[in-house]
């Protein structure tokens, strides 16, 4: 190793400058002019490549999740129009027997020549055949007859005087009512009580049926 000693020459402020540099001066305005507490690092961005590879992600995570969906609500409606297609399939089913027991009473009747007594046997076993059915399905009848009148199950065809009834009451029904469940399917068609009518009102309806039976059959209304 030689003994010389090499001579460090530092460059001077009007070399820096000349050759591109910055001075020392210049730094340290530049410093003071950056917010502290910032570091350069903090400042720096996120590189594009970074950026745009996160966004893909999420974007194929928004695909496929709407995909998803769309599957789903394809199966959900094709089950769905599957279940209402076939529906009353049970029902047909348990109705078919009854079928069949009016095709053997009407040809019963007709081949041998049976009595009444026996038609109306058969079709009364029927009946309550197709009452049973109805009842496995939860349907069953609207008790009206004697009852309260109701509205809400009750549809009232006409009315009918009665003394022995202090609030309109169902003295006839007329046409059975049938419910689901708790909903009604067909309200009972009923004739409902209401007080009797004044000896005036009775005589006017008296006055009005003998006008009408002593009118000559080919006089018609105005």
């Amino acid at each position: 190793m030689s003994g010389k000693r090499k001579k460090i020459v530092l460059p001077t402020e009007e070399d820096v400058a000349e050759y591109g540099g910055e001075s020392a001066p210049a730094k340290q305005a530049a410093s003071e002019a950056e917010p502290a507490g910032e570091s350069p690092q903090a400042q720096t961005p996120a590189a594009p490549g970074e950026s745009r590879t996160e966004a893909e992600e999420w974007k194929e995570k928004f695909l496929r999740a709407k995909a998803d969906l769309a599957n789903y609500q394809r199966r959900t409606e094709k089950d769905r129009a599957e279940v209402l297609r076939y529906a009353n399939a049970g029902l047909v089913q348990k109705l078919l027997p009854i079928l069949d027991d009016i095709e053997r009473v009407i040809a019963s009747g007709s081949e041998q020549g049976s009595g009444v007594e026996a038609v109306v046997g058969g079709v009364k076993l029927t009946l309550e055949n197709f009452l049973k059915v109805l009842g496995d399905f939860n349907v069953s009848r609207i008790e009206s007859e004697g009852q309260p009148f109701d509205p809400a199950v009750h549809e009232a065809m006409m009315q009918r005087p009665s003394d022995e009834h202090g609030e309109p009451t169902v003295l006839e029904e007329v046409v059975k009512g049938y419910r689901l469940g708790d909903r009604v399917l067909r309200p009972a068609r009923v004739v409902v009580s209401k007080p009797p009518d004044s000896d005036e009102d009775t005589r006017q309806e008296g006055e009005a049926r003998r006008a009408a039976s002593e009118k000559p059959d080919g006089e018609g209304g105005s």
